[in-house]
């Protein structure tokens, strides 16, 4: 049987039960076709259950990402016990008078953004993608949400200092992003949280989700108070991809010190923080 056959009728099944019969099938037909390394070239997509159309351009990284994050759903919560507290803290910033806060970091083409304004849609969320090409595609799908998400193009630090690109050959789903340490190289910013808190006059995240390839080493080496200020962070750990370069260390060391609750699912950790454990505020000043 050739491949793209059996990868589309392997993969029918979970189209069908995220979209039902119709635009299972029609999804799975478009979604699910060959695709180049590269490509500039753009389809519309209609998904039932949002609002504005998305777009994809022909690629694997992108029709992955519409793999993972619409079909598969990855960041869906309804599955997790802890969720109800998260739900609780989301109704109390509310109803005092703010606007929860989800920090995405490596936001890609925007489709964790989208997901995340469709399922908490009085949040606001702030979207870091150091990568030009995706930031281009990541603004035009965020667009229609307005103010309720902010595009940034940079990259997660540690500290508020330049990024250059390691791996220009890779793929636009994985490339890897590190200190600028020369002149001439194409630099983007990089941002501590610290600073995209700032910027977004906020003291507390509900949610933030990292997908950073390896980027969470450097992360979690230092100037991590804000870690004790989160509800939810959402990790994909990469040590698959960095044998014995210790990329999850700092992240295993710091969060460690927090009363969080650590569930997986798919590629992702999902750490919930219990807020109502004692010592979190202690340790959130200290770390």
């Amino acid at each position: 049987m050739p491949s793209l056959l059996k990868r589309r009728l392997q993969r029918l099944p979970s189209y069908v039960s995220a979209f039902g019969w119709y635009h299972g099938v029609r999804l799975m037909i478009v979604n699910e076709r060959n695709a180049d390394r590269r490509s500039q070239h753009k389809r519309r997509y209609r998904v039932p259950g949002f609002d504005w159309p998305i777009w994809l351009r022909d690629t694997v990284s992108d029709r992955s990402i519409f793999w993972q994050c619409f079909v598969m759903r990855q960041y869906a919560l309804t599955d997790f016990r802890q969720t109800d507290r998260l739900l609780q803290r989301y109704r109390e910033t509310l109803a005092g008078g703010a606007s929860p806060l989800i920090v995405d970091c490596g936001g890609n083409v925007g489709l964790s953004a989208i997901w995340f304004a469709k399922h908490f849609p009085e949040a606001e969320i702030r979207v870091l993608e150091p990568d030009r090409d995706n930031f281009e595609v990541l603004k035009e799908n965020t667009a229609p949400y307005g103010d309720r998400i902010h595009p940034i193009l940079g990259g997660i630090w540690n500290s508020d200092q330049d990024l250059v690109v390691e791996n220009p050959d890779a793929g636009a789903a994985a490339l890897r992003f590190d200190e600028a340490r020369g002149a001439g190289q194409p630099a983007v910013p990089g941002y501590s949280m610290a600073q995209v808190l700032e910027q977004a006059e906020r003291e507390h995240c509900l949610i933030v989700k990292l997908d950073i390839e390896g980027a969470q080493k450097a992360l979690f080496e230092k100037n991590t108070q804000w870690v004790g200020n989160v509800d939810l962070i959402v990790i994909e750990l990469d040590d698959w991809q960095f044998p014995w370069a210790g990329t999850s260390r700092p992240f295993l060391r710091c969060v460690s010190q927090y009363p969080f609750d650590y569930l997986l699912k798919g590629e992702n950790l999902f750490c919930f923080r219990d807020s109502e454990a004692s010592g979190g505020a202690e340790l959130a000043t200290k770390a």
